[in-house]
Parts: C-alpha cells; sequence; structure tokens
C-alpha cells in the first residue's frame, strides 16, 4: 500500500520536473519556473463519476474540480468529493444495511505532460479533509428505507492521482483515472481506521480554456 502511494508521488515530482525544464529559458541559459515572457493563462470546470470500495464495499464517487491553469503546463484550483457505498438497489424487503456516506475536498495542484498532444498525462493531487456519517438503515423495499446516523468522523486526506487525459475539442477534454485516498486514521464505531484508504478509478469532463 505504502510503496504504491510512493510511486504515484514519484510519478508526480516528475511531472513537476518535466514541467520546469520545457519551461522559457532566459537568456543567460537559465531555465526557469515561469519565465519573463507574456504566459497564456486559462481555467476549467471538470465534473467526474468514479468507482472505488469503502469498507470492502462497492461504492460510487462524484467529484468536482475547479482550476486555473498556469502556461497549459499547471493547474491549480480546488476538488470536492462525494461517495456512498449505498447503491439503494436489491435490497431486499424488510432487509438492514449499514452504510458509509460522507465527502471531501481541498486544495488541488495538477501538473501536465505534453499538454498539446491530443493524448497527455496529468498528475492531480489533493490535499484537504473530510467527512464521514455511519448510517444504518432498514429497507421497505428497493428504493425506501429509513435510516439514521450511528456515527460520524472526520479526517484528512492526500489523494494522488495519474489521469490520461483526451482533447476531445479546444475547451472540452476527457480524462480517465486511478487515484489512492490516503487518510489519517478514522475513529468511526464498528468500523476499521483505514475503512475509507484504497484506490478509485474515474471519468471526468472538464470544461475550459486549456
Amino acid at each position: 500500500m505504502k510503496k504504491n502511494v510512493l510511486l504515484l508521488f514519484a510519478l508526480f515530482l516528475l511531472a513537476i520536473s518535466s514541467f520546469a525544464q520545457t519551461d522559457d529559458k532566459t537568456d543567460n541559459g537559465i531555465q526557469t519556473l515561469f519565465g519573463e515572457k507574456p504566459r497564456s493563462n486559462g481555467g476549467y470546470i471538470g465534473l467526474g463519476v468514479g468507482y472505488t470500495q469503502l469498507d470492502s464495499k462497492d461504492a460510487f464517487t462524484t467529484t468536482f474540480r475547479g482550476a486555473w491553469i498556469i502556461n497549459h503546463s499547471f493547474a491549480m484550483g480546488i476538488s470536492a468529493t462525494g461517495f456512498s457505498n449505498d447503491l439503494y438497489v436489491n435490497h431486499p424487503s424488510g432487509s438492514d444495511y449499514r452504510s458509509l456516506q460522507g465527502g471531501f475536498g481541498g486544495v488541488m495542484l495538477q501538473p501536465y505532460v505534453a499538454p498539446r498532444f491530443p493524448i497527455h498525462i496529468s498528475f492531480p493531487v489533493t490535499l484537504g479533509a473530510g467527512g464521514v456519517a455511519a448510517l444504518s438503515s432498514h429497507y421497505y423495499d428497493a428504493f425506501d428505507a429509513n435510516w439514521y446516523v450511528e456515527d460520524e468522523g472526520y479526517f484528512l486526506l492526500v489523494e494522488p492521482s495519474v489521469d490520461i487525459e483526451l482533447n476531445l475539442v479546444k475547451f472540452i477534454r476527457a480524462s480517465f483515472g486511478i487515484s489512492y485516498r490516503y487518510t489519517t486514521p478514522l475513529a468511526v464505531d464498528g468500523y476499521s481506521s483505514d475503512a475509507i484508504r484504497g484506490f478509485a478509478g474515474n471519468f471526468t469532463l472538464s470544461f475550459g480554456k486549456f
């Protein structure tokens, strides 16, 4: 687990290095991060859906991203994700079900590698915090239930990602990504401290000036 997180972090650092090395040069040949020439600025809004597991149960996620893009090569902004491992399907009448629901968000840093190519890679990293509620539900049928909160908890989070991005048209991008949620230990009754840590897959559509 830790090796996977370290690998994603190493890829993020590699992308930062690539961004720095491909930037403008000054007259004395020294490469700089921001150069001296006017730079292109843009931004985007992204909406995504994803799959993961929480407490070893299938779960879905929804994500919002908003970021400012510097010179096509580096974005900084915010990311917010909601999650649930109750899919509200296939619950027999009269059954009881325990689930985790909540969300997290924070600052997002996103370097790009070869962003001008139709297909390229980016390395978003979210640094933030979140909260989770443990719910107990009684289902009268697959879509009708009474529920109450058993317990709740909060956590800090680092989520590095690797995204493959496709420039569909000038102002729309589609991306397919894999991320890993690394959180501080969760303190919720009846659940392990790492119940919400793990890998996730996601699909995102982004709209803006890239």
